[in-house]
């Protein structure tokens, strides 16, 4: 199985609750890249313990890797990968 270059990729977010409080949430994945769609998930990591409150997601950082990238940055496979 031949695994795409810069197939993968790491976001850090500032998921802001109320427009007082915020998170810092790092979303992980692969495939085509869509920016709402990771604010739309990490304010859903955020909303598990804020269920009440109103949200607003900022991407700080976005890194495209390779799997052999990833895999030294996080220190293992992708969990949908599982153990290659």
């Amino acid at each position: 199985m031949k695994l795409m270059e810069n197939h993968y990729f790491i976001d850090q977010l500032n998921v802001i609750i109320d427009g007082i409080e915020s998170e810092i949430v790092t979303i992980t994945g692969s495939g085509a890249y869509d920016p709402n769609m990771v604010k739309r998930k990490a304010i859903e990591m955020v909303k598990e313990k804020n269920s009440e409150s109103k949200f607003a997601a900022i991407i700080i950082s976005h890194e495209k890797l390779t799997l052999e990238e990833y895999q030294n940055k996080i220190g293992k496979n992708p969990p949908w990968l599982g153990n290659l």
